[in-house]
């Protein structure tokens, strides 16, 4: 149950981010409704080579894994927040603690 959830925390939050990414930085940034921040990161992107773009990438890939990871340590009670007491379950089964390391042994396996 826990592999079967990294491995789609992983494909919704990784790997559809990344495409969401990749479709944002086409935009025109003279489009109208395109906000601020937007229409500086493309700039910036559109200023890259292919190989800068996708190193951009790997750098956002890297930061959205490691984010997810930190939250999963938070869920499994390896960081703590202020205190505050956290139990997760999977369709009513105790995760024991499992869901950060689970998570990125399926990255690193994705990776060799």
């Amino acid at each position: 149950m826990i592999e079967q959830f990294a491995k789609g925390l992983y494909k919704n939050t990784v790997e559809e981010n990344i495409k969401l990414y990749r479709q944002f930085f086409l935009y025109d940034p003279s489009e109208e409704g395109t906000i601020e921040y937007w229409k500086n990161a493309i700039m910036f992107y559109d200023k890259l080579d292919d190989h800068e773009k996708e190193i951009l990438f790997s750098i956002i890939k890297s930061t959205i894994v490691d984010t997810v990871s930190n939250v999963l340590a938070i869920l499994d009670g390896n960081e703590s927040i202020n205190g505050i007491d956290i139990q997760v379950k999977l369709s009513n089964k105790e995760t024991e603690g499992e869901l950060q390391d689970t998570f990125l042994a399926y990255v690193e396996d994705l990776e060799e």
